[in-house]
């Protein structure tokens, strides 16, 4: 690894800080948010904007490149107009009221002092320490920025990224057809639109928005999300004797002094996590997924303040309209941001539509006519995807052990890959925290995610138990516990800052003396769970970028990668290499080479992909192979031969592209030769079919 080699990177990595936090940014502010509610919105406003860009700018026929990054900025200036214009109807509004609100300044903040500049500080620390923890671990597990990953949905998400550039359309409407044999499908492609606008190729480009999301956005998101959780409501004055309310201030300053430390200490632990996000963008790869988990903390900030509004009942509109702008952002980020979105907010919807029914009269009128609308919403919603949703629940995974997913999701150990279940178990820390949260389950500021975590606890332990009908629950997470595992994550963070509130104020005013001990050993052990999780972060991601630990087997290694590089200078335009995607071959097109195969995903039925797959490797003038190869203009086949000696876990195993690893040579012309130190690989011409 090379210093020089990652300042190199600096200017991808600037690029997508400012693309996934800009538009959103600007959004937030003119909607009235401040501070690290405003730094966490961003993330899955920031989302949304470019999701719809990337359709609308495909609807009217337009290139993303260059044309994404001006549809991006029309639309911020679009969704962030209305903010202002209801800021300044709600400033008349107050002006022209004998009785105004009360003394927060903005819709859902509730009645607050103004943080000092050690909280301030204190909130900066935290999550400066948790971007340089999660950073170092990233850093060093990929090692060189240029390294690609190696993963069945990395090598997919590379070519999507290719495929936007190339194609012109980063649309989830059918934007990624050319992986899919020209196929219009949907595919959330918020996290490949981003990339493709970054410079540099598509694994530096990759690699930078990777960091980025792993080590900035999620600390971001989650201090949002913990600093309006633990916000207190507003209160109405009452006339108390000075020396009385000269306490009372001194208790509520003190009370105040121990939640911004307990957030703090909770946004530390956000870099002590193993299930999201490291998991999820290294050993699963699953980036687009990723992004909207990342995304999924900012837009809960926006509906706790939402519902806060409500119930203070003015400013409703300015809380609202951004929050349904987040939550579609998660869900045009990746399409199970929406279930995970109403799995933490099923226990807040159930009971306001129970409060509402309870109400009788117009109330509960209004209330069944919204569930109707709500439900005719969903169904409509489902037929328009009834594809790919029947392709979900259709899909099939081997079930496992209910109980040791049980302690797994717990303590947060990884549940995905050879390292399952491995590393310190330093995630006793947060569910110490977390249970002791659960004190105050009777608040009903802790109530919603006691209740939160409980479901998303249950759903982990139902698709990571036996196989049974029952565990088809899962199926918008591919029946995939550690997908889900980060839902559980979520709410447990925002417990385990009440929890540190209930330890650094036991009585709820605390005195400044009695405040430095507890808060001196909580700090101490947020930072040995960060430190002890180092290592685990570090061996996730090695597990994707070092060529000899690849969790799954290796797909390519350094040597390969060279001569995919050298014969991609060499090749004429327009060249068409056909090759087995399991034996890495697909890393040639990041050479710029175009590929039959670009990634590992079957063809498509009825495909001549698929038929070529697996045809008999018969090169003969006038048979099917011939004129499979002629249909899809290959010129050139590419074979690798790789002796898995050292290779912690072997070569890749082969899929549906078996055939294609070992067609006979005879036919061919040999074009370029290396040999790779574990084996060769060889670029040749295909001369037989004429």
């Amino acid at each position: 690894m090379s210093a020089l080699d990652w300042w190199r990177a600096v200017p991808a990595a600037a690029t997508a800080l400012i693309l996934l936090l800009g538009p959103g940014l600007v959004i937030a502010r003119s909607w009235g948010l401040r501070r690290w509610a405003a730094a966490s919105a961003a993330i899955p406003l920031g989302s949304a904007v470019v999701g719809l860009a990337e359709i609308l700018a495909a609807g009217v026929g337009a290139r993303w490149l260059p044309w994404g990054w001006a549809a991006i900025a029309a639309l911020t200036c679009a969704l962030a107009l209305p903010g202002p214009l209801l800021r300044a109807r709600r400033r008349r509004a107050v002006e022209a009221s004998s009785d105004p609100p009360g003394p927060s300044h903005s819709p859902g903040t509730g009645a607050r002092a103004e943080p000092d500049a050690g909280s301030c500080r204190l909130m900066a620390g935290a999550v400066g320490a948790a971007v340089c923890a999660l950073g170092a671990a990233l850093i060093i597990g990929m090692g060189s920025p240029t390294t690609p990953p190696q993963a069945f949905d990395a090598v997919f998400h590379l070519a999507a990224v290719g495929a936007v550039r190339e194609g012109g359309s980063a649309s989830s409407l059918g934007g990624l057809s050319a992986l899919y044999q020209g196929a219009p499908v949907y595919y959330p492609s918020v996290w490949h639109g981003m990339v493709a606008l970054l410079p540099g190729g598509a694994v530096e480009a990759s690699n930078a928005m990777i960091l980025v999301v792993g080590a900035v956005a999620w600390p971001l998101g989650i201090a949002g999300l913990l600093t309006e959780a633990l916000r207190d409501g507003p209160r109405e004055p009452a006339p108390v004797a000075e020396s009385v309310a000269a306490e009372a201030d001194r208790d509520a300053r003190a009370a105040h002094r121990a939640r911004e430390k307990a957030v703090a200490l909770s946004i530390l632990l956000s870099a002590a996590t193993a299930g999201a996000p490291v998991l999820l963008l290294t050993a699963l790869a699953v980036w687009p997924y990723a992004l909207s988990v990342v995304a999924l903390p900012g837009a809960l900030t926006l509906v706790v303040r939402a519902r806060r509004a409500v119930a203070q009942r003015h400013g409703r509109a300015q809380a609202a309209a951004p929050a349904v702008l987040a939550v579609l952002g998660v869900a045009l980020a990746h399409g199970t941001g929406l279930f995970n979105t109403a799995i933490l907010l099923l226990p807040v919807a159930v009971g306001a539509v129970a409060k509402l029914l309870r109400r009788g009269g117009r109330t509960r009128l209004i209330a069944l006519v919204c569930l109707v609308a709500a439900a005719l919403a969903a169904a409509a919603g489902a037929w328009t995807m009834r594809g790919p949703l029947t392709t979900m629940f259709n899909y099939e995974r081997e079930g496992g052990s209910a109980v040791g997913t049980f302690f797994q999701a717990l303590i947060d150990l990884p549940q995905y890959g050879p390292l399952a279940s491995h590393g310190l178990p330093v995630g006793v820390v947060l569910l110490a925290l977390a249970v002791l949260g659960l004190r105050g389950a009777r608040d009903e500021r802790v109530r919603p995610w006691a209740a939160a975590a409980l479901v998303a606890l249950v759903l982990v332990v139902l698709v990571g138990g036996p196989q049974w009908p029952g565990r088809q629950v899962g199926f918008p997470w591919y029946l995939q516990k550690s997908r889900i595992e980060p839902v559980l994550l979520i709410p447990m963070l925002v417990l385990a800052a009440h929890g540190a509130v209930a330890l650094l104020s036991p009585d709820g005013a605390v005195r400044p003396g009695r405040l430095r001990r507890p808060a001196a050993v909580l700090a101490s052990l947020a930072l040995v769970a960060v430190i002890g999780r180092i290592p685990l972060q570090i061996a996730l991601a090695r597990s994707v970028y070092d060529a000899e630990r690849i969790a799954f087997g290796t797909l390519t290694t350094p040597e390969e990668l060279a001569f995919y590089a050298s014969v991609g200078r060499t090749l004429p335009d327009g060249a068409v290499v056909v090759g087995s995607p399991s034996r890495g071959t697909t890393y040639m097109g990041l050479a710029g080479v175009r590929m039959v195969y670009p990634t590992r995903v079957e063809p498509m039925t009825g495909s001549a992909e698929l038929a070529l797959a697996r045809a008999a490797p018969d090169l003969r003038p006038g048979s099917a192979t011939c004129d499979l190869v002629k249909r899809l203009g290959a010129q050139y086949y590419v074979s690798v031969e790789r002796d898995p000696t050292g290779l912690r876990y072997g070569n890749a195993p082969l899929r549906w592209d078996a055939p294609l690893a070992a067609w006979p040579t005879r036919g061919m012309e040999l074009v370029d030769r290396a040999d790779t130190g574990r084996g060769s690989v060889s670029l040749w011409r295909i001369t037989a079919c004429g």
